[in-house]
């Protein structure tokens, strides 16, 4: 019995261990997700993404499947490739992610290409989750301004300075006398290994030189990188001393970011060295001297800020080789997001990229400015200089050395139609435009007259372009800035237009000025036409106020059809004698004539005859009873063409 017991004792005890072995067995991905995990905690967010998406589909279970999209998304968007986040982001929203905040970042990566309408929903759906967040409200206002910002861009063109990217990640320019200092993760960069936060090469400091040609393929500064992470330059006015932001450390164990210093002597940059700002408990980077040299401002994650990395300033003594305590530049200036990539233009303007203002995508420029140390709050850049996509790292090139219609600063984007990750693109003005559109048709049928001529001429009489209209009627042209001109339509068989003015003075954006024509045939020589408003007083034969505006509108048509000799046709109501009537209308058809003339119309293309009482259009004869309105519509003068061939005497 006592073995028996033992028995079951220990068969027992088997069974007991063998279902606790059970319920604590990990997964067989188990591995697998830790290293992934432990490369998104290290914000190693390339390797991250890549280990997540290669254990995910060994998921079985729900809840856990969301938290891996969600990781493989969100590494994705830091390590800045904002296409597969789109992608992976998409899923997590499908998949009924819990966190509302996943539709504030994904309205965020739709702002990045520029998918206002769609990011606008999803801003609506996270206020309406999370209403007491005014994040949500704020977004939607970017939206509507970046909108605008995109219909209506700014006049500059913006250029990718293809002759310096790479298919890698090149940013940061700064523009000198000597050519373009840059930083790149190119295959030139120094070093074998692999960034895992972004998965290309770590950055180093390169150099394009300027010379007659342009710039020249640029070349590494050796004496300056190392394996590791070195970029965002800035170099005083000879050249000789250069700040620049170090990360990783030289042996790439480094927590931080760090501003280093070098000089130029004997030819060759020497060892760089820290300067005294630096910590090792925060990073500092991005360094940027006013002209003077007197003050250095800096991006930096140290505390006291508005956000993680905020703007500072610290103020030089060169005389006493001293450095003042940082100064934040304060809310007008920074936001809860990151500002970054300052650098300081002649006059004192401050410009650098945000995320925590009302922008157009990711990183937007800005710019403010120094008012007895208030810094006036920050103006978006706008379109076309910032786009849906990350827009930083600007550098303007010095006044005295600017060239008209030639790049005057240089700045980094990773927008659509680029090269690489992030390009370098240039900056210079771009002339207003002004274009005259329209169409020309038939009055009758209101079909398009294609082949029609449609011409433009300053008031001086100078013809600055003829065009014919495509077989749909249609037409387009630039136009000149800050003038007046005349833009008329013709066509063979048709009468003229009479002359449009076209005014662009004062114009200081890309504007369309729309002008339709509308031509009618030529009548032929048995038809009158009556010109609707020239009517006379009972008795009065002089031109009265609205019918000289019919007259200058006859004038123009005369002067637009310069072939046409025309029977200016004059006529009176039935009441008075006959004779007297035939006489009144010679004299209206005279003043008609007389007017014409004064308006520069040839004598002899103008035929005056007066009817008298003999073409009534209604039936208010001798003794018919009618009303003032009705003998009105009998005092008139109408046109008939009565040639086509006329040619002014020489």
């Amino acid at each position: 019995m006592r073995k028996l017991l033992l028995i079951f004792f220990l068969l027992g005890f088997f069974l007991s261990q063998k279902a606790m072995a059970q319920q604590t067995s990990v997964p067989s991905y188990q591995l697998e997700l830790d290293k992934a995990e432990l490369a998104y905690q290290s914000k190693k967010y390339n390797t991250a993404a890549l280990l997540f998406q290669k254990v995910y589909p060994k998921v079985k279970q729900e809840e856990e499947k969301q938290k891996i999209l969600y990781k493989i998304a969100d590494s994705y968007r830091n390590s800045n490739n904002f296409k597969q986040a789109l992608k992976w982001y998409e899923e997590v929203v499908n998949s009924k992610y819990p966190d509302p905040f996943i539709l504030f970042s994904y309205g965020q990566l739709l702002k990045n290409f520029e998918r206002y309408d769609e990011a606008n929903r999803a801003f609506y759906d996270y206020s309406f989750e999370i209403p007491e967040d005014i994040k949500g409200k704020q977004a939607m206002q970017s939206c509507a301004a970046a909108a605008e910002w995109k219909a209506n861009p700014l006049k500059f063109k913006v250029e990718n300075l293809s002759i310096i990217n790479s298919d890698q990640s090149d940013y940061a320019p700064f523009i000198s006398a000597k050519g373009l200092y840059f930083s790149s993760t190119r295959k030139e960069a120094q070093g074998n290994e692999v960034f895992e936060w972004t998965g290309q090469k770590y950055c180093d400091i390169f150099l394009a030189n300027l010379n007659s040609a342009g710039l020249s393929k640029p070349t590494p500064i050796k004496t300056l990188n190392t394996n590791y992470n070195e970029g965002v330059t800035w170099l005083d006015s000879s050249e000789t001393m250069v700040l620049f932001t170090q990360c990783n450390g030289k042996d790439g164990a480094g927590l931080f970011c760090k501003v280093l210093v070098s000089y130029f002597q004997n030819g060759v940059w020497v060892e760089p060295k820290p300067l005294p700002i630096n910590s090792d408990s925060f990073s500092i980077g991005h360094p940027a001297f006013t002209s003077d040299g007197k003050r250095l401002y800096f991006s930096s994650n140290m505390p006291g800020g508005f956000g993680n990395k905020d703007i500072w300033y610290t103020d030089y003594n060169a005389v006493k080789d001293t450095w003042s305590t940082p100064v934040n530049l304060g809310p007008n200036v920074n936001s809860p997001e990151d500002e970054l990539f300052p650098f300081v233009d002649e006059d004192g303007t401050i410009y650098y990229a945000s995320k925590g203002f009302i922008g157009m995508g990711g990183l937007d420029l800005f710019k403010t400015a120094d008012s007895a140390n208030t810094f006036k709050v920050c103006q978006n850049l706008q379109s076309p200089i910032n786009s849906g996509a990350d827009d930083f790292g600007i550098s303007f090139v010095k006044t005295a050395r600017r060239e008209a219609g030639k790049p005057f600063a240089y700045f980094t984007s990773n927008r659509e139609g680029g090269i690489g990750d992030d390009d370098i693109y240039s900056l210079s003005e771009k002339p207003v435009i002004v274009l005259v559109k329209g169409t020309v048709t038939e009055r009758e049928t209101k079909n398009p007259l294609g082949g029609a001529l449609v011409q433009t001429v300053t008031l001086n009489g100078q013809t600055l372009w003829r065009i014919k209209t495509n077989e749909k009627g249609a037409f387009s042209a630039e136009l000149p800035l800050n003038e007046i001109n005349t833009i008329s339509a013709s066509l063979d068989k048709y009468l003229s237009s009479s002359p449009r003015i076209c005014e662009t003075k004062g114009i200081l954006k890309d504007t369309v000025i729309e002008i339709d024509f509308i031509l009618d045939l030529i009548p032929a020589t048995d038809v009158e036409l009556t010109m609707e408003g020239i009517l006379y007083d009972l008795d009065k034969w002089n031109i009265r106020e609205d019918a000289a505006k019919v007259l200058d509108s006859m004038a123009l048509i005369l002067k637009a059809n310069s072939n046409l000799v025309v029977e200016l046709a004059s006529h009176t109501d039935s009441r008075a004698p006959a004779p007297y009537n035939l006489e009144l209308s010679n004299k209206r058809a005279k003043s008609c004539v007389d007017y014409l003339i004064s308006k520069g119309i040839a004598k002899d293309r103008l035929v005056p005859v007066g009817y008298g009482e003999t073409k009534l259009i209604n039936d208010c004869s001798d003794e018919v009873d009618c009303s003032e309105e009705e003998h009105q519509q009998n005092r008139r003068t109408t046109i008939k063409v009565i040639r086509t061939d006329y040619k002014l005497r020489r």
